[in-house]
């Protein structure tokens, strides 16, 4: 494999400190992985995979990551025992690693996401804090209950994760009461959220002398990558395993930084050669990604922000820049626009692409939003007119897919929610899904005798909405051999979302009383659940279809396509207007939080941002506007558009492609290797189709009543486990008290939750007794391991 100096230079720097200022496309992932090679085969100490601890930004990004250093070290080393020792991923799958490995008491805990956490809040409104606290200039108006939700989760966030003036906030309530209102109720039902884990793992690791210790042993250097978006919280967790000898290497991009308004810090970045000591910097600025036109424009772009790191990205020629490639036209409105975007995906599709032997396919092609909402409408409209198969990312406008829409009134129905039998049979019949009437008509019988049963019932199981959504696809027999040949992969991932739309509901309103869920789900359809999922939303879904992705530039960061399409290039769209209105700088005191104002947004972000889009590029880039007929907010250009005009790469003309090399089109092949739990192999050896609908469409299967029972085995095990690994053996009387301490059954009923405490109790205790005796003989089958590879 051919390296750049610079490149060679990074993968194989012996020092202890290294930062990587990794422009966009410059192969970062590749140079990572060589480099953590080298550590493990020539390093300045010859490390132990275990010794090793590489932080991404996304889950998808260590994936990526670790199959690229499997693939490595196989290449290079063979075989390498204990390679799963080494800890890739993100930070707070770092931090509840670490929690679960060196306090017990928290392994039963499980993690709320974003909008699990909303819901949480909302069901529990006083205990949580919300209805208790107050605006911070007005201490007799207390925070409402969905409405003031989303900002008291915020300033919950920005409490924990930012560095605070502690002397400016005994007056503000949501720091005062809530906080710790909201922690007691999360600790009470053994949760975390994403705040709290990192906050925990912060306490445990500047506090705990013997966790310290051992991490010390074991660390011996950290990779983190996407360095540009850390937080203050996150920042103190890297300099706390600096403090213990680690080496560090940062990876990451000022001028990618795009989180700021979440509370990442690009001084973090720009400072870092100053706050770690014997800072080696080198600059990866070739570009491999995207063409001399593409690398240009953008450059010259960003180059209008004042505060950068010396570098200058260089287009390394992978791809060949052709007048009318990039180019930059405006429309008399939406409409306009996203016809000629339309226009232009048919155009491309067959295209041939420099270094690939095929021609371009419908996944070829995003199209990049500032924000979803507001815009894309136009333009699947128009892409549905065009028979263009796409989809949106995320949960943004997930009811304008007529099968997700269909689903929707399916449950508006079984709550008597204003919505007749009729309605339901209709929107399934429109979804175009190969829904056959009977078998639909017979579905609906079943869901009516659920809804039956629901309306008198008071257990728990009998209000599962994820099981009456599965029987219903079932026996309405919507398979994806009767779906429309093109349609099949976007009906499943749309369904899937709904699935999973489902489980986050679930997981907090199961334990309720059937009729009161089923019409509690029936609002959340209607009034929350298009606003409860963040516009960055990733899906969890591991297939992606042939088809157009719609999404926010936030989405598509990391990601690249050979064409890109950025529309509504519109005056206060991008860059965005402020919003107006409630926040959660009403809750909270700005001079409270160190340096606030990076959650305000300058034009210099948004900059950034618009950076990151223009890089998603290989080749080609369409840059589009309509204004808004009407409406004296979005009729003018973007600020950005006459700068981006200047760039002798950008045509005012409409390309035509019909002259280019023609192929076949077909969606580009690949396999990416993922990790999965045993529970995911499970799936697969019993039923593969289950397998891809669950884990690679993105359908989550019904909560089990009985959900945590093996975990708390296992739970217990591994604290016997912990103590004999640390020199200390349990009694055997001590064994009966981990029962009490590790059984975790959040979703059973009374009675069942009694059974399982009583009847099988004695097997509970006699495995975790079964391991006491053989720690005491065998304490050396007991070594202390370290985080793996999850």
């Amino acid at each position: 494999m051919n390296f750049t100096d610079e490149q060679r230079e990074a993968i194989t720097y012996d020092g202890k400190n290294l930062q990587l200022i990794a422009c966009a496309g410059s192969g970062k992932t590749e140079v990572v992985a060589q480099r953590i090679v080298h550590l493990l085969k020539q390093g300045p100490s010859r490390l132990a995979p275990g010794n090793i601890v590489a932080f991404t930004f996304t889950e998808k990004a260590a994936d990526e990551l670790k199959e690229r250093i499997v693939a490595r070290v196989q290449e290079e080393l063979g075989d390498v025992v204990g390679l799963a020792e080494m800890f890739v991923g993100t930070i707070h799958a770092y931090c509840l690693e670490l929690l679960k490995n060196e306090v017990p008491r928290y392994l039963r805990y499980e993690v709320l996401n974003e909008v699990q956490q909303a819901l949480f809040v909302d069901r529990n409104s006083n205990k949580s804090g919300l209805t208790t606290s107050t605006l911070v200039d007005d201490p007799e108006n207390k925070l409402k209950r969905y409405t003031d939700t989303r900002h008291y989760i915020t300033a919950l966030s920005i409490l924990r994760e930012s560095d605070l003036e502690q002397s400016e906030l005994p007056q503000c309530s949501v720091y005062s009461d809530g906080l710790p209102k909201y922690q007691e109720l999360l600790d009470s039902m053994s949760y975390f959220d994403y705040s709290s884990i990192m906050s925990e793992a912060v306490s445990v690791l500047e506090n705990n002398v013997g966790v310290r210790s051992r991490l010390g042993e074991r660390v011996k250097y950290v990779v983190v990558d996407e360095y540009q978006d850390i937080n203050p919280v996150q920042e103190r967790i890297i300099k706390e395993l600096s403090k213990l000898g680690t080496g560090i290497c940062v990876v990451g991009d000022d001028d990618q930084t795009i989180y700021q308004w979440r509370g990442g810090d690009v001084e973090n970045i720009l400072s870092f050669d100053t706050r770690y000591e014997s800072v080696k910097q080198v600059a990866l600025d070739k570009n491999f990604r995207s063409s001399e036109g593409v690398v240009n424009t953008a450059r010259e772009f960003i180059e209008q922000n004042d505060d950068r790191l010396v570098k200058k990205m260089e287009s390394a020629g992978m791809q060949t820049y052709e007048d009318g490639d990039i180019v930059a036209l405006s429309f008399d409105s939406p409409d306009e626009e996203a016809e000629y975007i339309a226009q232009t995906i048919h155009s491309l599709r067959g295209t041939a692409l420099e270094g690939e032997e095929r021609g371009l396919s419908w996944s070829d092609v995003a199209i990049l939003l500032r924000t979803v909402k507001g815009n894309a409408t136009p333009i699947t409209d128009a892409l549905d007119r065009a028979d263009i198969p796409y989809i949106v990312k995320g949960m943004a406008d997930l009811f304008r897919a007529p099968e997700a829409e269909a689903a929707r009134r399916l449950f508006l129905f079984m709550a008597d929610d204003g919505c007749d039998r009729n309605a339901v049979v209709q929107s399934w019949m429109d979804s175009n899904i190969g829904i056959d009437q009977g078998d639909l008509e017979a579905a609906l019988d079943d869901a009516e005798e659920i809804k039956d049963r629901v309306a008198i019932s008071k257990k728990w199981e009998d209000g599962d909405i994820q099981k009456a959504f599965l029987a219903f696809l079932d026996r309405a027999g919507i398979r994806e051999e009767r779906m429309p040949q093109g349609r099949q992969e976007i009906v499943l991932y749309n369904l899937g979302k709904f699935s999973e739309l489902i489980s986050d509901f679930e997981t907090v309103h199961y334990k309720s009383i059937p009729s009161e869920k089923f019409g509690s789900f029936a609002k959340f359809l209607v009034y929350g659940a298009e606003n409860a999922y963040p516009e960055g939303w990733q899906d969890k879904s591991y297939a992606t279809p042939d088809a157009v992705q719609i999404m926010t530039v936030h989405q598509a960061k990391g990601m690249q396509w050979p064409a890109v399409f950025l529309p509504a290039l519109l005056k206060n769209r991008f860059p965005a207007k402020k919003v107006g209105g409630r926040n959660a700088w009403h809750l909270l005191p700005r001079a409270g939080v160190r340096k606030q104002e990076r959650y305000e947004g300058t034009v210099e972000d948004e900059r950034r941002l618009f950076y990151v889009a223009l890089t998603r590029s290989k080749k080609f880039l369409h840059l589009t506007y309509g204004p808004i007929s009407g409406n004296q907010l979005f009729r003018n250009p973007s600020d950005f558009w006459r700068f981006i005009l200047r760039s002798k790469y950008v045509k005012r003309y409409t390309p035509d492609y019909s002259q280019r090399p023609r192929l076949k089109a077909e969606p580009r092949k690949g396999i990416v290797n993922v990790t999965f739990s045993f529970s995911d192999l499970k799936y697969f050896f019993e039923c593969p189709y289950r397998f891809k609908l669950q884990i690679l469409c993105g359908f989550n299967a019904p909560i089990a009543p009985a959900l945590g029972y093996g975990k708390s085995l296992h739970d217990m095990l591994a604290e016997v486990h912990d103590h004999a690994s640390r020199g200390r053996v349990l009694d055997e009387s001590e064994a009966a008290n981990l029962v009490d301490k590790h059984l975790h059954t959040p979703y059973a009923s009374s009675q069942l939750s009694e059974d399982l405490k009583t009847a099988p109790n004695e097997r509970n205790r006699a495995s975790s007794q079964c391991l006491v005796p053989f720690a005491h003989h065998r304490p050396d089958s007991f070594p202390h391991s370290s985080t793996h590879v999850g």
